[in-house]
């Protein structure tokens, strides 16, 4: 009976565990999630923890908010593949309605990135390069696995500065690997889709909710900076600029009650 105890604590602590972040986006939110990887290719084996790490978002203001990232360290002798791969994420399966993935680099070079998904079964496995087009700052990388469509993969693996050939080390910021546009802000509340788009957003951005009749819009301070009846009761085009260039919160009221999601203003 002791025995059957511990298992049944054990099994219940790790499922409690791979809970936290056996999920897309893939937004290395919670500390245990850097273990979920298996770092490849990079500096020897084991690889030094060092060279992939949890770390705070280097830049928040911009199009990615989270608070965390993965640090990769490419050392000047890895491979030109090195990478991580995980198992424990939801398998992907595309579709004719959803065959892109994305993922946000921040990157000290401009090279390719890559994402693979892998132990399919026709093809088992698909390997895609996008090359990133800015340094210092936050990108979306858009991954096209059209050729994966009907079928459905495990594993996911991504590479983080991925050269024809290794001339130099790097050191890339990886988030938001995710199956579908994460700079699109939509929950599931009460089986209907809360949606804010674009996020980010230059000018005007796009609320839709079905039986919303309040909408607001605050500041991180908590400030309101607009507020009014909803003229549609299911979208609403809102203007945004007059307001200044940051962090913000979409606040409606509906059948479901008050719902808030988050926006950049860039």
């Amino acid at each position: 009976m002791k025995t059957i105890f511990t298992m049944f604590v054990m099994v219940a602590f790790s499922v409690g565990l791979y809970a936290q972040y056996d999920q897309y986006p893939v937004d290395f939110e919670t500390a245990e999630e850097d273990t979920a990887w298996n770092v490849f290719s990079n500096a020897g084996d084991p690889e030094p923890a060092e060279n992939f790490v949890l770390e705070a978002n280097p830049d928040d203001t911009g199009i990615n908010s989270s608070g965390n990232a993965i640090k990769f360290t490419v050392v000047e002798t890895a491979s030109p593949w090195a990478g991580a791969w995980s198992d424990h994420y939801p398998d992907i399966e595309f579709t004719a309605e959803n065959y892109m993935m994305y993922m946000m680099v921040y990157k000290d070079v401009t090279s390719n990135c890559g994402l693979k998904v892998e132990q399919g079964t026709d093809p088992a496995q698909i390997e895609l390069k996008v090359p990133n087009t800015v340094t210092g700052e936050w990108e979306l990388i858009a991954f096209d696995f059209t050729d994966g469509i009907g079928n459905t993969y495990p594993r996911l693996v991504f590479f983080p500065d991925f050269p024809e050939t290794r001339e130099s080390g790097s050191v890339s910021y990886i988030d938001m690997i995710s199956t579908s546009d994460p700079t699109v802000s939509v929950k599931e509340v009460e089986g209907e889709f809360f949606s804010v788009y674009p996020n980010p957003a230059a000018s005007f951005i796009t609320v839709q909710y079905p039986g919303m009749n309040y909408l607001a819009i605050t500041n991180i301070a908590g400030q309101k900076v607009k507020e009014f009846t909803a003229t549609d009761d299911y979208i609403q085009r809102v203007d945004v600029t007059d307001i200044q260039p940051g962090v913000y919160f979409v606040t409606i009221n509906s059948p479901a009650g008050l719902i808030t999601s988050k926006f950049i203003k860039e």
